[in-house]
């Protein structure tokens, strides 16, 4: 658990560092008085590796390819896992795609399925 919690922290710390500058860049990029907002986004389902499930929290820590319509890079972290969303049967490495929210502070997995591979 000490691990998640570490994970959680230096998430937390390299979002809120990183906030502003992305904010800005994104302030800069729309100034042509038409504002690009992610609710109004569609969003895209993406790939992700389960890094750590916490059954005790609903939340899962991910390796995710970039999510466009909030503006991220690829990275870890952790996310929370919407009601109605079962995690309960993944396990360390599983390969999945997520379709992912912002709500409030946090960023919520509201759709998940299994990654099919293409051979």
């Amino acid at each position: 658990m000490l691990k998640f919690n570490q994970v959680i922290t230096a998430v937390a710390v390299t979002f809120f560092v990183n906030g502003a500058a992305l904010a800005q860049q994104e302030h800069a990029h729309h100034q042509h008085g038409n504002a690009h907002s992610e609710e109004h986004a569609e969003i895209a389902f993406v790939r992700a590796e389960v890094v750590e499930v916490d059954l005790e929290h609903n939340e899962l820590v991910l390796r995710h390819e970039a999510i466009e319509h909030l503006n991220m890079a690829a990275m870890t972290m952790a996310f929370s896992a919407a009601d109605g969303v079962d995690i309960s049967h993944l396990s360390e490495g599983d390969d999945i795609k997520v379709k992912v929210e912002r709500q409030d502070r946090d960023f919520v997995i509201i759709e998940m399925e299994a990654n099919q591979h293409t051979h």
